[in-house]
């Protein structure tokens, strides 16, 4: 796994948002423990933390390794002179991240890799206010992890544990937010990952009648893929019709990210969910008028929200969006397509159970079915790829990319990777991703056939400029 002293070989577990690896190859208790070392030497050196006044929250998914993980984790960041307070169990991501933000902490690590296959673990930082870690954040952290340079303080400087978590207090507040006007049926799936925790539960506190799939904890995730989406999700669509449910919600992981289906057992985009949750929040807070939405959201938000709507164009992450959820106070809500959203008018993290709560609320409002809500809205045609690019070449290859289409094109924006528009009726998008060896396409068009044209262009582009890099390094 590394060579003697040199941590150099695990870099790449450093991503833009997080730290991931797959355990017992690139991820032990060892490298956990190393890890809290360099997080919390960063807090003292680069974010005024002060062992006095302030601690830090951790928590873990229930991943099989993350028990453990976060035990060695918690030692490093003790050994670095940090006074931690710790879950004790695992919880589901949102109620890591309420506990971390009742309590006042300065920072929270949650041990978790998301939506990966069990074997892979790490960790996510985010601070107090529930902002995530900068790339920048996250990178400085590496080269702490790397070199070695550690605080260390002798025995009477160590921090001390205090185990506490809120996950029943965080049931409590949340069912104080939300407000049926009618009975709802809910198929809730939890795909035996953290939301078993808390998720029935929560939806059950404010009157759902709640069918529950795949909502007994197993961190083998034997029943689907944590990553919820159409082709994992069909269960939950099956079931969704034979109960006649209002809707169904599909978790991740970890819990913070959350995909739903209709009451026709249609998956929808979270893009899609977004825009409709959008709408009916627009009601509520008249005055709040910017929807951020990173740059793969769908053209339908610019297409069917009001003229008066800011919709705010964003890089891909969660990092981004709870950072300019918090920057621009007029921020209604916050989408991204991969199904992470953020509501700031309940807190700024980007808690996948708002989304079920909110959507309930709104269809108990009215009478009209959430799939009539879904046909109302312009019909537009996505298609996403994967194009597999090496790490090391995959930014170069959209820098040099981006030069060529900016000569052939108008219309060319590189917020994040190269976005290229068509006007209001078709879009490109072309990025590298910052969790893994590929460079992802996204198309949106108004028919099919254009659709799949645009993605047969824009792939062989990409695919022939990264053997064209590939060829000069041979």
């Amino acid at each position: 796994m590394t060579s003697g002293n040199d941590y150099s070989s695990l870099s790449h577990i450093f991503r833009a948002y997080d730290v991931r690896g797959v355990y017992n190859k690139e991820i032990t208790a060892a490298v956990h423990y190393r890890i809290g070392l360099a997080f919390g030497t960063f807090l003292q050196r680069n974010q005024g933390f002060q062992t006095q006044d302030h601690f830090v929250f951790i928590a873990w998914d229930i991943r099989q390794t993350s028990s453990l993980l976060a035990q060695a984790f918690a030692a490093g960041v003790m050994s670095s002179g940090i006074h931690i307070e710790y879950s004790g169990e695992a919880l589901q991501f949102g109620a890591c991240m309420f506990s971390a933000w009742k309590r006042n902490a300065f920072a929270t690590a949650y041990i978790t890799a998301s939506h990966l296959p069990p074997e892979w673990n790490g960790v996510k930082f985010y601070y107090g206010n529930g902002v995530g870690f900068s790339e920048e954040d996250n990178m400085k952290i590496r080269d702490i992890f790397i070199e070695g340079d550690f605080l260390q303080p002798s025995w009477t400087g160590v921090g001390q544990m205090t185990r506490l978590n809120l996950k029943n207090e965080y049931r409590d507040y949340l069912s104080t937010k939300f407000t049926l006007k009618r009975p709802l049926k809910v198929v809730v799936d939890c795909g035996n990952g953290s939301s078993c925790l808390s998720a029935p539960e929560v939806l059950k506190s404010i009157g759902l009648e709640v069918i529950p799939l795949y909502c007994e904890v197993n961190p083998a995730f034997p029943n689907r893929p944590s990553e919820p989406n159409e082709q994992t999700l069909t269960e939950l669509s099956k079931i969704v019709i034979e109960e006649k449910a209002d809707f169904g919600v599909g978790f991740d992981g970890d819990g913070d990210r959350a995909v739903i289906a209709d009451n026709t057992g249609r998956v929808l985009l979270a893009d899609i969910t977004g825009l409709i949750l959008a709408k009916y929040m627009l009601s509520i807070f008249p005055k709040k008028k910017r929807v951020l939405a990173n740059v793969e959201c769908s053209l339908a938000l610019e297409k069917s929200l009001p003229e008066s709507t800011i919709v705010d164009r964003i890089k891909v992450g969660h990092t981004f969006l709870t950072a300019d959820a918090q920057d621009k106070k007029d921020t209604l809500i916050g989408i991204e397509s991969s199904g992470h959203m953020v509501f700031p008018h309940i807190y700024l993290f980007d808690d996948a159970m708002i989304i079920p709560l909110i959507l309930a609320e709104m269809l108990s409002t009215q009478d009209t079915s959430l799939s009539e809500l879904v046909d109302q809205l312009p019909l537009l045609y996505k298609r996403r790829v994967a194009v597999p690019a090496p790490d090391n070449i995959k930014f170069n290859a959209i820098t040099s990319l981006l030069q060529e289409i900016k000569a052939s094109h108008n219309s060319v924006t590189d917020i994040d990777g190269i976005g290229i528009s068509f006007g209001v009726e078709s879009w490109v998008l072309i990025r590298a991703s910052n969790t893994g060896p590929k460079i992802r396409i996204t198309i949106e068009a108004e028919s099919a056939n254009q659709a799949d044209e645009l993605l047969v262009k824009y792939q062989k582009l990409l695919e022939d400029k990264l053997q064209e890099i590939t060829s000069t390094m041979e």
